[in-house]
């Protein structure tokens, strides 16, 4: 009798926590992306919901030269890089397709936009040096991350860390922060 009572104890307990998990479980929003408008700018839609996405954590190139004075020789610089480096200015669209489902999470009214696998556009961007983390960023899920891929920028000179863009932005960077 004793068993008995104990091993129904254990089914419910099974039970339990199979139910439990399954009802805690969020299935990963998922859109479609038709449009890229820059590499800081996307447009999905998801049933009747279409939405524009910008990427977490960062300050991307356009942001820079949009937040900068006009004529401003940050804003010369990024015209110039851009001019050398015509692919860079259209990166999101080489690495995104249109019609293609993509995991996206929300965080701080932007978007972790997963683009390749478990890799988002956002540590894409940063790897390129066509963005900078943004100054006094803390997160504890993507803060190395993005740490880690701006380091490897640098390190390799990339985008705006050859350029010296981000001397000429400086001030700009921690304009509305």
């Amino acid at each position: 009798m004793l068993e008995l009572e104990m091993l129904k104890k254990i089914i419910f307990f099974v039970i339990y926590v199979c139910l439990t998990t399954f009802l805690n479980a969020r299935e990963p929003f998922v859109a479609v992306l038709f449009n890229v408008v820059s590499n800081e700018t996307q447009l999905f839609n998801s049933g009747s919901y279409d939405f524009c996405c910008k990427p977490y954590g960062i300050l991307t190139l356009e942001t820079l030269h949009s937040n900068s004075k006009s004529g401003s020789l940050c804003q010369k610089k990024i015209e110039i890089f851009y001019k050398k480096n015509p692919d860079l200015k259209y990166f999101t669209y080489k690495i995104l397709n249109y019609k293609q489902r993509y995991h996206i999470e929300f965080k701080d009214k932007k978007c972790v936009l997963y683009a390749k696998g478990e890799v988002s556009l956002s540590e894409l961007l940063l790897k390129e040096g066509l963005a900078v983390q943004k100054p006094l960023f803390k997160d504890e899920e993507f803060g190395y991350i993005f740490f880690q891929a701006q380091q490897k920028a640098k390190f390799e000179k990339k985008g705006l860390w050859n350029d010296k863009i981000l001397e000429s932005c400086m001030k700009e960077l921690y304009r509305n922060q």
